[in-house]
């Protein structure tokens, strides 16, 4: 698996802008304008996430124009045995895109991410929601000695991290956490008279020994910094937030490299501070802007994996071949000797090509979710082999707590203000149907913001089965009252806060225009009727719904209700509806118009777990204790509704075997080089 380089990790990945502004951002690293830069940026990179949850999965690419390469595709005579020769074994997966790029920092499509998984292997990889190390000797942690934070001093103008997680510029008054300190009960306000000093974070990753890239040339710590050069040179078109918060990074020797974060930056995500290698003998010579179009770097980049790309027909196929200098080649793998990624966009044409023995295997760029009838009817028939896999984005229903624009000022009426409002629909909600319909069962309903396999999931917090009488009396309770005894008819409000007596409980839902979201709504419409809540559904682009603020409706918070995904990560999201991520005016609100809490959702206790969680290591006990903290305040004040989780789906010949969808990998490949059919996966 190609592990978090240019694609989201907690909030690292943002869109292209113009080609100045990342060279502005360059020449001014040491200036307040970094901090500037990175709150505009959050725009794009929320645009980002959202699309990456919807249905088409497109990751932006950032690369330039390239040519055609001029290689012909595979033919069946090339690839039959002659009589003497062995058979030469073929596996054909088919893409449902083609991606633009194949190089890290340019590409972060669904398709580009699957192919990477066959010439990169690792360098962690993310199982079950942790990482293991693929290519590293270990994983660095405090215990063995790896994972180390030293006091250093500090003074007026430095770059830091406060103890409220902000990159800042150290300055009177700023309140830090002083060498020692771990969290905000024994943080501090700066002044010059008095010297400081603050910890910094230091991780060395060692790679194991003897690796080589697809060449034969040695794969070295000098190549991950490369690969942070150039995504610096980049910047901030990849891996932005954290370049921000690393002071250092360089190679101790061959095989060791280390990160050093800028003072006061404690990180639970260390292990993803190690830049993915790019090779630097190979691609050295090049300016950074320049690989953008370089068709050695985008079309046939150098890979440790365990295939190497033959050749890519623009429109049709990529072609590989195995690996000579795999570094698992001992173990006999990969299984084949040639691997072609086919594309066929026609998820119709996808399933025939399957069935006639044209594809091997289909991933989830194919959004085989949507034909899950089909799919069940197939391999009930013994004709194809199905995967399935709740997992990789989460669905939600949105709720706005605090609107930007005042109801005086034409903005919406504050419905959803109170919590008891909010509880009443997460209980006349029915979630289990909308699971049932959309993926005949198959996925599951989260409680919170990470779903129940998740090992930081807290399996106490507060649940809200389906319960519209329960959600009937919360409301009444809270003020909304039955005038008529008619539950399907608009509830009236009487002595509710902020809203005008006689008010009818009617509101307005946002959400995209295509087909599973709008069942979705059409479900919560028909649920939320059954308890006076009259809903109106607002089916729109998704770069309507997802445009940042203040235009947009929902960035702008100026909106009632409304119907999204999140990609699911490593970490908790607790972020997500952190008081600082209120978007809004810079400075007034920390993050800009780029920041994530659309609801204006504010609690002070669960902004200081979720800061904890984030910046306590994950061997130490607070990380697990305050995520769950956190965890059960978000399900307790619900700014947010968790519908369902999103389906991953894979379809394969009959006799494949080693496929092992994992909800929070980055691809259904991600074990691509253990994959086989045939006699070999017998018992």
């Amino acid at each position: 698996m190609v592990f978090a380089s240019g694609v989201y990790v907690r909030g690292s990945f943002t869109l292209a802008l113009a080609e100045s502004i990342g060279l502005i951002v360059s020449n001014f690293r040491q200036t307040p304008y970094i901090i500037m830069i990175s709150n505009l940026l959050r725009k794009h990179w929320l645009l980002f996430l959202f699309l990456a949850a919807s249905l088409a999965c497109n990751y932006p690419s950032l690369a330039g124009d390239l040519q055609a390469p001029t290689a012909t595709a595979p033919t069946a005579e090339a690839l039959t045995p002659t009589a003497t020769s062995v058979p030469t074994r073929l596996l054909t997966i088919c893409l449902g895109q083609e991606p633009a790029s194949l190089f890290l920092y340019a590409d972060g499509s669904a398709a580009a991410r699957a192919i990477r998984q066959a010439i990169y292997d690792g360098p962690l990889e993310v199982v079950n929601y942790e990482l293991t190390p693929v290519i590293l000797q270990e994983k660095p942690t405090q215990a063995n000695g790896q994972v180390t934070f030293e006091a250093v001093s500090v003074q007026a103008g430095n770059l830091v991290v406060d103890a409220q997680g902000n990159l800042v510029k150290l300055a009177e008054g700023v309140t830090i956490l002083p060498a020692g300190c771990k969290d905000e009960s024994c943080a501090v306000p700066y002044s010059s008279q008095n010297p400081a000093q603050m910890e910094q974070m230091t991780v060395r990753f060692r790679l194991r020994a003897g690796l080589s890239w697809s060449d034969g040339e040695a794969l070295t710590a000098d190549d991950s910094v490369y690969s942070y050069e150039v995504a610096r040179s980049l910047y901030p078109k990849a891996r932005a937030e954290l370049i921000d918060r690393t002071a250092a990074y360089q190679a101790l020797d061959e095989l060791t490299v280390e990160w050093r974060g800028i003072p006061g930056y404690r990180w639970s995500g260390y292990l993803s501070g190690f830049f993915t290698p790019l090779p630097r003998h190979a691609w050295g010579g090049l300016a950074a802007p320049d690989l953008l179009s370089a068709e050695a770097v985008n079309r046939t980049p150098l890979g440790w994996g365990a295939y190497q790309i033959d050749e890519w027909t623009v429109g049709d196929h990529i072609t590989l071949s195995r690996n000579p200098h795999y570094f698992r080649a001992a173990e006999g793998l990969p299984a084949f000797e040639k691997l072609v990624f086919r594309f066929i966009s026609e998820r119709e044409q996808a399933l025939s090509a399957l069935l006639a023995g044209e594809c091997d295997y289909l991933d989830e760029t194919h959004h085989l979710e949507m034909q899950l009838g089909r799919l069940t009817e197939l391999e009930t028939n013994g004709q194809i082999k199905v995967a399935y896999q709740p997992g990789g984005a989460w669905e939600h229903l949105e709720f706005a707590i605090a609107s930007f624009v005042d109801p005086q000022g034409g903005g919406p009426l504050p419905f959803f203000q109170m919590k008891e409002a909010r509880q009443a629909a997460a209980l006349c909600i029915d979630r289990q149907r909308m699971m049932d319909e959309l993926f005949t069962g198959k996925s599951a309903v989260p409680d919170v913001y990470i779903p129940s396999d998740h090992p930081l999931f807290n399996s106490e917090v507060k649940r809200y089965a389906f319960d519209p009488a329960a959600g009937a009396k919360l409301l009444e309770d809270a003020g909304w009252l039955d005038a008529d005894s008619d539950p399907t008819t608009p509830r009236l409000a009487q002595g509710v806060m902020g809203i005008p007596d006689g008010t009818p409980f009617e509101v307005t839902l946002l959400t995209t225009d295509d087909g599973e979201k709008q069942r979705a709504a059409q479900i919560i419409q028909e649920s939320l009727a059954q308890c006076g809540i009259k809903v109106n559904i607002n089916a729109v682009a998704q770069e309507t719904l997802f445009a940042p603020g203040p235009e947009g409706a929902l960035f702008g918070r100026n909106f009632t209700l409304a119907q999204f995904g999140w990609v699911s990560s490593i970490e908790p999201p607790c972020f997500l509806y952190a008081s600082s991520e209120i978007p809004g005016p810079y400075p007034q609100y920390p993050k800009g118009w780029g920041g994530a809490n659309a609801s204006g959702y504010t609690n002070p206790e669960y902004d200081r777990l979720c800061r904890q969680a984030n910046a306590a290591l994950p061997e130490e006990s607070q990380h697990r204790s305050a995520h769950a903290q956190a965890q059960a305040i978000y399900a307790e004040d619900l700014p947010s509704l968790p519908l369902y989780l999103r389906l991953k789906t894979a379809a394969m010949r009959t006799d494949m075997c080693s496929v092992a969808l994992d909800a929070s990998a980055d691809s259904t490949l991600w074990n691509l080089e253990q994959f086989n059919y045939g006699d070999a996966c017998k018992p």
